[in-house]
């Protein structure tokens, strides 16, 4: 009787554990989905409530004498409890206009934290509703805040989306803020942080988390009841069948577990073919056997993938080299010996090779240049950069014309792309060094940025289409540049550099380096700028190369 029972029993209870982990797990899951569903939901919801306030707010500048009666038909338009327009006079805050005209021209004990901030959310019984919720947006005058728009809404519309199963229907939903202050609630009681699960997500745009939880016990006394439910009849029958033949089979129980050490044996001496054959009263040294028949099979299995998988690993390797090389190998290794101008360039690869290049070279007293970038990743990439800067080389070098040029190639370089659905962003320039005049043409590429010697900014760029996509008009923009004028060209990958925030460098943070690095020299700015995207990109691994040309006219 306890032969049989008291392993039944230890099953039972090892089995309950892991299905009640398992379903915690689930729920866990389940908790953080539900959280990223209805925090996306309450942003669109606030989103739409900032649109109802920039209604709102043009409705106001326009100083309609019927504001108030206006504010009542937005408000019943789009099912909102009130709206308020508060301005600050001296330290207090005063309803200026209301769908409600009971609390005009009275002061508010709102906080008047939602001057300090652009959009706020809270919770407060001052306007007469104790299950609304209230959205306000600041108004500024030259920066400073001047008063708010409040919008007040029923808090039903965060909580529609929480489930009425049994698991879920008595969740906690709260909206905290960055100290853990309860903004919002839709149940007071307090449950411990040990008897709970949780699931916390940010609302973009707020300084807020919200944040679900379910208290474990109604978990647990679930999850027991399944349990009982599911597996008592199952046991018991198994449990009576297991005593009435315990008597019978306990002398064969042995033979199925010396048949499985006698594999294991066999397997460890290097017999990796041998396996467990099932025994008719092998019972749980059964299940052991086809466990242990699996483990060795999937370890066999895993053994082939690693190999494989270091094949692939190593040709892609040797693919990614070949790749480098053909990169490096279509850059410049030195800027044109040229006293009129200082030339520089820069990159740092991304982890997977890219497309990026630039090329300059002079002829008949001009120089031409092209920065451009491939529309793929990795060797293919470099292949599709060395035939196009191929192709430039070869029409450049003989046709006189920058409109020429580019037609030529990119009707070239169709035949070679289109196929493939292949395309390329390039900027082409043709500088007479004598003249100083400019002609330049952009293919689909990031604008060029000029900068000139008093350090204002101009973007360069013209209609064009990206090269292969399809035949073209070539419409050639020109300007005459200045001593003290530099040009800035880029590839995409430096303005879309971003950070462990997945924050972008973006445009601004570059122009407003390019402005402050007017006394430094070509060399050192290319040096500066890479050091500065090293070090904002930092353990971050980058998606794209980053590519820099730059000429400054002495």
């Amino acid at each position: 009787m306890i032969l049989v029972a008291f392993p039944l029993f230890i099953y039972l209870a090892v089995l309950y554990r892991a299905e009640y982990k398992e379903q915690k797990d689930d729920i866990l899951i389940t908790l953080n989905i539900l959280a990223s569903q209805i925090s996306n939901n309450i942003e669109d919801n606030l989103k739409f409530k900032n649109e109802i306030i920039e209604v709102i707010k043009e409705q106001i500048k326009q100083n309609r004498s019927d504001l108030n009666v206006c504010f009542g038909k937005i408000a019943q338009d789009f099912n909102l409890d009130a709206i308020f327009y508060v301005d600050q006079a001296s330290n207090d805050l005063y309803v200026v206009n209301s769908s409600k005209p009971a609390f005009i021209d009275r002061y508010i004990k709102v906080s008047k934290n939602m001057l300090d901030s652009k959009n706020t959310l809270f919770a407060d019984g001052f306007f007469g509703c104790n299950s609304c919720l209230y959205y306000s947006k600041a108004i500024y005058d030259n920066k400073k805040s001047i008063g708010a728009i409040i919008v007040g809404f029923s808090q039903d519309e965060f909580l529609q989306d929480l489930p009425r199963d049994k698991y879920f229907k008595n969740t906690k939903l709260q909206i905290v803020d960055a100290s853990n202050k309860v903004i919002f609630s839709n149940n007071q009681k307090p449950l411990k942080s040990s008897d709970v699960l949780s699931a916390k997500k940010g609302l973009k745009n707020l300084d807020l988390d919200l944040i679900l939880k379910i208290d474990q016990k109604t978990v647990k006394a679930f999850h027991l009841q399944n349990y009982f439910f599911k597996h008592t009849f199952v046991f018991s029958t198994v449990f009576i069948v297991l005593l009435i033949l315990s008597f019978i089979i306990i002398s064969y129980m042995a033979k199925p577990e010396k048949a499985l050490i006698g594999v294991m044996n066999k397997i460890k001496d290097g017999n990796l073919n041998k396996r467990y054959k099932k025994h008719f009263l092998g019972f749980e040294i059964n299940y052991i056997g086809a466990f242990f028949n699996k483990t060795i099979d999937s370890l066999i299995l895993k053994q082939k993938e690693v190999e494989k998988e270091k094949i692939e690993k190593q040709r892609y390797v040797e693919e990614l080299e070949i790749a480098e090389d053909i990169q490096i190998g279509l850059l410049p290794k030195k800027p044109l010996d040229i006293e009129e101008v200082d030339i520089s360039f820069g990159n740092l690869f991304a982890k997977e090779v890219g497309g990026d290049f630039y090329d300059f070279f002079t002829k008949d007293g001009k120089i031409f240049f092209v920065i451009a970038d491939i529309a793929t990743k990795g060797i293919l990439a470099c292949l599709y950069a060395l035939t196009l800067r191929s192709i430039i080389r070869s029409f450049a070098t003989y046709l006189p014309n920058l409109d020429e040029i580019v037609e030529k190639t990119n009707e070239l370089f169709i035949k070679d792309a289109k196929e493939n659905s292949m395309f390329a962003t390039a900027f082409f320039g043709l500088y007479d060094i004598k003249s100083k005049n400019l002609k330049y043409f952009n293919a689909g590429h990031p604008k060029a940025i000029l900068r000139k010697k008093d350090s204002t900014i101009t973007e360069l760029t013209t209609k064009g289409l990206a090269l292969g996509i399809e035949d073209f008009r070539v419409d050639i923009n020109e300007t005459t540049l200045a001593s003290g004028d530099l040009l800035f060209l880029y590839t995409d990958g430096i303005i879309e550099a971003i950070d462990k925030n997945n924050k972008f460098f973006g445009k601004e943070h570059l122009i407003d380096f390019i402005k402050n690095s007017k006394d430094i020299d070509v060399n050192k700015t290319i040096q500066r700028l890479f050091k500065i995207l090293q070090d904002f990109s930092k353990d971050v691994s980058q998606f794209d190369d980053m590519t820099a040309l730059i000429f400054k006219i002495k």
